[in-house]
């Protein structure tokens, strides 16, 4: 009889398409005795984020499960390495999997997040090669979202066209050209209410339930590739379409080129102009467009079953032992404060002459125990002079209720960023401290952080430090109040948490009111903002 592991633990946020749980849910629980299944969403909207942690290990030292699949909980803000830390001293033999489907974006949280796990399994099968260059070898290359069971589709067609998704990078611009060039375009989706000029083809009382449902109703089927960053990837819908033998319509993916034939197994487009021309022939040769979607299923389901795949992936990982993470939590990094930054230059350099790294603490601050760690394997693996990660912001009352990213979404930082970043998130070499020191002494003093670019920087799209103290002027800027990209503001789900708690709510409510009235502008507006959605 094959081996099974006897527990296989997931945490995951379930989402429109009810995914991973439609997909992951049957496959797991065919290849355990049992299955421990936790959604963030349902935890962390009734106890808040320090609960669900809790509650997360709790689980853990009672069922030491053989197996944790992590998938997509970095949305909802949990603290992942002091929960992956904490979790091996719990469960030192589990095997812990790291799911990350969008490394474009999430590189340079995943490649460090990476460490504190044995695997990561990524579907962008371009980023292998980035994984290697870390030297991380147990990366799994695993893109079968398709199922192996008969789905059940429905055979009547009520859309000509049909694009369900978020309002991201030129989505809105490719609908709208569609829709004034008279094609009948059913959009589903969310934040699409922000596009007037969409609200005729917008179909509001779209349901997550149906998602499948509108594929199958679809004569084309759209899938726009692009990311955050306006660049073409390997996205699922593809897929999720061929799967039910549905005719899909893709936005050029360099990724997917490499897996499908063109013209015979997937339909590429590149422009709009080249979108409306297929669009109008795909339309009137149903028997070419019925004969693509063959094609399609028949190869997703001869070279991605993901019940034969995921099978072999428990198979080769049970036969390896178990390493147990050791960190090296000082490596030779010397922590500057104010009192440091006083001393004459010639004392400074003979306090740091035996170190290879400097660090920096100003204000009222709180470190992870591995910020000082990642920062310099941050150095050495990018082979730059400057280290810089994400911040919490934080107070006594309300905790970390607010994470500042200098790269949302994997975007390049735009230059009114600068003024926002802090010397607390800052690790340099020795030499580029000794050369820079007037410079580096003055953005001390000022909290004006000129000397972090592209070039000479390694970015850490992480927060490893929490800081309550600022600049007076820093929260007056509208850009850092409205952009929600550039700012992860999690206390409206904690204060979502308290709501049946009437005292711990008021109190919570109370601490923000506070922090606004104390100057922090942004809390009003992104709690605008986020109520708005």
């Amino acid at each position: 009889m094959e081996k099974i592991p006897n527990k296989i633990m997931v945490v995951t946020v379930t989402d429109y398409r009810n995914y991973p749980d439609s997909f992951w849910k049957p496959l797991l629980k065919k290849n355990c005795k049992n299955l421990i299944w936790f959604d963030l969403k349902k935890s962390y909207f009734n106890k808040g984020k320090n609960k669900t942690q809790e509650t997360i290990l709790k689980i853990v030292k009672m069922e030491k499960p053989d197996y944790l699949f992590m998938f997509d909980s970095l949305y909802y803000d949990l603290d992942i390495i002091d929960l992956m830390t904490r979790f091996e001293k719990l469960s030192p033999q589990t095997r812990k999997f790291l799911f990350s489907g969008d490394d474009d974006m999430r590189f340079n949280s995943v490649r460090y997040l990476a460490l504190f796990f044995d695997y990561v399994i990524i579907t962008q099968n371009d980023f292998i090669k980035n994984y290697k260059n870390d030297g991380l070898k147990n990366i799994i290359f695993y893109i079968s979202l398709i199922s192996n069971k008969e789905v059940k589709i429905s055979p009547e067609k009520k859309y000509d066209v049909s694009f369900v998704g978020t309002a991201k990078a030129d989505r809105n611009e490719i609908i709208e050209y569609l829709h004034k060039n008279g094609v009948k375009i059913a959009l589903l989706g969310t934040n699409w209410e922000n596009y007037p000029e969409l609200k005729e083809v917008h179909v509001k009382d779209f349901l997550s339930k149906d998602y499948f449902k509108i594929i199958d109703q679809t004569r084309i089927n759209l899938c726009l590739s692009k990311n955050m960053m306006n660049i073409p990837h390997l996205k699922g819908k593809f897929f999720e379409v061929s799967e039910r033998k549905a005719f899909c319509l893709v936005e050029y993916s360099p990724q997917l080129a490499e897996l499908f034939k063109e013209g015979k197994e997937i339909i590429f487009f590149k422009t709009r102009e080249e979108l409306l021309k297929k669009i109008d022939y795909y339309l009137k040769h149903e028997k070419e467009r019925e004969k693509i979607a063959q094609n399609a299923y028949k190869k997703v389901k001869s070279n991605f079953d993901s019940e034969k795949e995921f099978k072999k992936i428990i198979t080769e990982t049970m036969k390896k032992n178990k390493t147990l993470k050791k960190f090296e939590i000082n490596p030779s990094v010397i922590d500057i404060n104010k009192k440091n930054m006083g001393l004459p230059k010639e004392d400074i350099i003979k306090k740091i002459k035996d170190y290879n790294y400097v660090s920096f603490s100003k204000g009222k601050i709180q470190k992870s125990e591995f910020k000082d760690y990642l920062q310099v394997y941050s150095l050495q693996k990018n082979k730059k002079e400057i280290s810089c990660c994400d911040y919490y912001i934080y107070s006594k009352d309300l905790g970390n209720y607010a994470q500042f990213r200098y790269i949302p979404f994997g975007l390049d930082p735009k230059k009114e960023y600068k003024k926002f970043l802090n010397i607390n998130q800052i690790v340099i070499t020795k030499e580029f401290f000794i050369k820079n020191f007037e410079k580096i002494k003055k953005s001390y003093k000022t909290e004006i952080i000129d000397f972090v670019n592209n070039e000479n920087t390694a970015f850490i799209s992480i927060p490893l430090v929490s800081i309550s103290e600022f600049r007076k002027d820093f929260f007056d800027d509208p850009e850092f109040s409205k952009e929600l990209g550039l700012f992860l503001f999690s206390a409206q789900r904690e204060l979502y948490s308290r709501r049946k708690n009437p005292l711990k709510f008021l109190k919570f409510l109370s601490a923000l009111i506070k922090e606004t009235l104390s100057g922090k502008r942004f809390i009003f507006d992104q709690l605008k903002m986020k109520f708005q959605y």
